[in-house]
């Protein structure tokens, strides 16, 4: 079988070690996702496998010749190239005989007797022919097409927007057809629905392996049946025989274990110590002496590294309104009107998720909700005690140019330095960002520093605009549990559907320029596209009728089902 064998000794960045002791094997049909800390060097694994980084202690051995593409987190060399120039390149044979050609033509129109020219002209076309040269442009049309971008096939890569640069850039991966595809963070910057054709793609399309940089915990789940974890250097490369919700169960397993071990032996050397100093000097010397080379010669168990993981939390400030929002027949927009809203009621203590395609208007109607656009017309009504705590993707809430330190004195937060260490170390940042300028931050750590802020303010509603944005895996799972405990109401845009799946109640679904509510989580409302169902959602008031139509479309089993997990979440 085809694979790749790795070899990484060491590797090291202005004498900082990254990536150390690792060894893996490849095959050309390994579905593996790699996860770590943000600091953990995955990226930087991904491109010592791929030949991007060469400069490393040890080898990597390409056994059978693999075909290997690397898809970079969205960056193109040469931006003023047209969409049809770069997927051109995708056709490498195909471009160097055009190129011999050419070289060829231009000898042949100097030197026109030259039979060698000739007969290497002549054998190149017949090359050309066999491997059916005429065809690539249809086929750059079909894929094109079939990812839906081929208005954009004469424009430069300038002039198109993050999204669509990515769709680019896995249009070339189709028409390349690698045996082994590595891609590093391939659902960045597009929508749920694109995500989801690319999880269809991998599963019953794709029939090679592939290796996953992404912290979308649930594409992951659903592409990927083998888990590597990259954590500090001085604890094991470790690959996982499932996929990221395995994972997290089989490493929590592995972590007890280590540490169970660890203290037993712990406990034991003391036990040991204590009777070997007790007779060291009495009738027992002899003893006490061999006890003790016993103990030299035994293999000592090294401390498990066990990543702390960050601390958030969030302060509540009661309500007595039962209904906090409040919009009926509004239009939503700037200028000009993006959706429209009938009636629309937001109770306390709810978990809304707000969902819908790239530019509908999402980010519009969060800026509607905090006062800072008015609606188009008619009524908005919000709750007058209302303490809303936004965090916006952008982290439009810091002041860039300002220290973090000059940020928590802007919201009236004053600490003294060792409080204020000791504040973010809740969040693992370290007491040397303090003095720092939050424009020389990593994505991150502003995201940590906005959290940080929020929880020093009391609020009862919590607008988040894609908070898992930036956060490594083990920080969303601290976020995710932090906002479970908070009592208060949360609307949230989120593209992360593990993250939507354990937080929402219900949708708010701005879908034909109109904004609908689903009382289910994502998840149920796939199955209701899925099943055809198109009744109102309240399940547990249908009538007779009702339930007939749905008995031809579900069991019975399942109705009974949806029923009772409506009943549960009203």
């Amino acid at each position: 079988m085809k694979h790749l064998k790795i070899n990484i000794n060491n590797y090291e960045i202005w004498w900082t070690q990254i990536l150390k002791n690792v060894n893996l094997i490849l095959n050309e049909n390994d579905k593996i996702s790699i996860v770590g800390p943000n600091w953990a060097g995955k990226t930087t694994l991904m491109k010592i496998i791929t030949w991007e980084i060469g400069d490393f202690d040890g080898g990597i051995e390409n056994i059978w010749g693999l075909s290997i593409w690397y898809l970079r987190q969205i960056n193109y060399d040469d931006e003023a190239k047209t969409v049809w120039e770069e997927l051109k390149e995708s056709f490498v044979e195909i471009q160097e005989i055009t190129r011999k050609l050419d070289i060829l033509e231009k000898k042949m129109s100097e030197f026109p007797d030259d039979l060698t020219v000739m007969q290497e002209y002549s054998d190149l076309i017949e090359l050309f022919n066999n491997i059916d040269w005429y065809s690539y442009e249809s086929e750059i049309h079909n894929v094109a097409g079939w990812i839906w971008i081929e208005e954009l096939l004469q424009k430069k890569i300038s002039e198109v927007s993050w999204w669509q640069r990515t769709k680019i850039a896995l249009a070339k991966i189709l028409l390349l057809k690698p045996d082994l595809l590595f891609l590093d963070e391939p659902t960045n910057f597009i929508d749920l629905k694109w995500v989801e054709w690319l999880e269809k793609y991998l599963n019953e399309k794709w029939k090679n392996g592939y290796f996953i940089i992404s912290h979308d915990r649930e594409f992951l789940d659903k592409t990927c049946n083998k888990t590597l974890e990259l954590q500090a250097i001085w604890r094991e490369v470790k690959l996982y025989h499932g996929n990221y919700t395995h994972y997290l169960s089989e490493r929590e397993k592995y972590e007890n274990i280590a540490v169970e071990k660890w203290q037993m032996q712990e406990e034991y050397l003391k036990e040991q110590t204590t009777l070997i100093n007790r007779f060291r000097a009495g009738s027992r010397a002899g003893w006490a002496k061999s006890r003790e080379k016993q103990l030299e010669k035994m293999e000592k168990l090294e401390k498990p590294f066990i990543p702390r993981k960050p601390k958030f939390a969030f302060e509540e400030f009661e309500t007595s309104a039962e209904n906090i929002l409040y919009f009926k027949e509004v239009f939503i927009g700037r200028k000009d009107p993006l959706f429209y809203i009938n009636e629309l009621r937001l109770p306390k203590g709810k978990r809304v998720w707000i969902i819908g395609e790239n530019w509908v208007g999402k980010s519009t109607f969060i800026k509607t909700i905090l006062w800072e656009l008015d609606v188009l017309e008619w009524q908005y009504i919000r709750w007058k005690w209302m303490e809303i705590g936004y965090y916006s993707q952008m982290h439009e809430e810091l002041q860039k140019e300002k220290t973090v330190w000059e940020n928590f004195e802007s919201h009236w937060l004053h600490y003294t330095y060792e409080q204020l260490a000791w504040f973010l170390n809740y969040y693992l940042l370290d007491r040397e960002v303090i003095h720092s300028k939050v424009k020389n931050l990593s994505g991150w750590q502003m995201s940590k520093l906005l959290f940080a802020i929020l929880w020093q303010k009391e609020t009862n509603l919590l607008v988040l605009d894609e908070p898992t944005n930036h956060l490594d895996y083990d920080t969303r799972e601290a976020l995710e549990q932090a906002l479970q405990k908070y009592k208060g109401t949360i609307i949230f845009i989120s593209h992360d559907r593990y993250f939507i799946n354990k937080m929402s109640d219900f949708l708010w679904l701005i879908k034909d320029w109109e904004l609908k509510v689903n009382y289910w989580n994502y998840e149920d409302l796939l199955y209701k596209i899925e099943k055809w169902l198109s009744f109102d959602d309240n399940l547990v008031d249908i009538d007779k009728e009702m339930e007939l139509v749905l008995l031809e479309k579900i069991w019975e089993k399942e109705l009974k089902r949806l029923k009772e997990k409506y009943h549960r979440k009203k």
